[in-house]
């Protein structure tokens, strides 16, 4: 029922009309590089794709309201810009806990 209860406020959280992104990738490398890391994201941490934003940028921005900010620069590092821990460890952490299942 808590799995459950996660879900649905996660995917409340992603299809509200003013929904804020919940993962956000903003890349400054090259396009295969950012799918790379989307690819990542998917497969071992069992994120949806829908769940993922992905902008192609010249350069980070500080000023996101997403869940999870990233930033991919231009040298292959990903960089943590801001991340809302609890709200990531409540309702992300359910698509971890359905692998391990």
């Amino acid at each position: 029922m808590k799995f459950q209860f996660k879900i649905f406020l996660l995917l409340a959280l992603c299809n509200s009309a003013t929904a804020r992104d919940v993962i956000l990738l903003e890349n400054m490398a090259t396009q295969k590089e950012g799918e790379a890391v989307v690819v990542i994201l998917q497969k071992k941490f069992n994120i949806p794709k829908r769940l993922i934003s992905i902008k192609n940028k010249p350069s980070c921005n500080k000023t996101s309201e997403a869940i999870m900010h990233l930033c991919l620069t231009k040298e292959g590092a990903l960089e943590i810009v801001k991340m809302n821990k609890h709200v990531v460890e409540e309702t992300l952490g359910a698509f971890i806990e359905s692998e391990e299942l």
